[in-house]
């Protein structure tokens, strides 16, 4: 199987909306009202994000090809709710096109950024996941990650708990 992770870049922005916006309609389809996921997660809307983002440089963002076909991303930057300790980094999102869920190219996503995370220096990191995506829970629990009794309450036409899950 020939697969490829490298940096995201402004030639991207499009294919990084598209898998944001197909992964979050179908892995969210249950917890966040249609309404909601149609509008926030719009493949435009996620589009307009990775280009604000890969032309500030934050986060970095890289994508994973599987036989040249674009299949996922991974994106990680300083952390977004307060953690700013020097060692910590916070992993903002991981998200597969559905059909290649379960391939193992998350892990390798994971595993990736882990590498590029410890050769600047940061020991600690951090992610956040929505309760009730119990797939990603359970991927993330697999992969060494640990719930540290830490939750915020957001709204997406409905107040959700989102966990944050550490790894050190």
């Amino acid at each position: 199987m020939n697969r490829l992770i490298r940096y995201a870049n402004s030639n991207d922005s499009n294919v990084l909306g598209k898998i944001h916006a197909e992964s979050s309609q179908a892995g969210f389809e249950s917890i966040i009202p249609d309404n909601i996921l149609k509008d926030v997660f719009s493949i435009e809307r996620r589009t307009k994000r990775f280009i604000s983002e890969i032309s500030e440089g934050s986060p970095k963002t890289a994508i994973a090809f599987n036989e040249n076909e674009p299949a996922g991303l991974i994106s990680f930057g300083k952390c977004r709710y307060g953690n700013n300790r020097e060692s910590w980094i916070e992993i903002w999102r991981v998200y597969l096109i559905p059909k290649f869920w379960g391939s193992g190219i998350s892990k390798e996503l994971i595993e990736w950024s882990i590498n590029e995370i410890l050769k600047e220096n940061f020991t600690n990191i951090e992610l956040w996941v929505l309760e009730e995506n119990i797939r990603a829970r359970n991927f993330y629990e697999k992969i060494g990650f640990k719930y540290d009794n830490t939750f915020q309450i957001i709204n997406m036409g409905k107040e959700l708990r989102e966990l944050r899950y550490i790894k050190s």
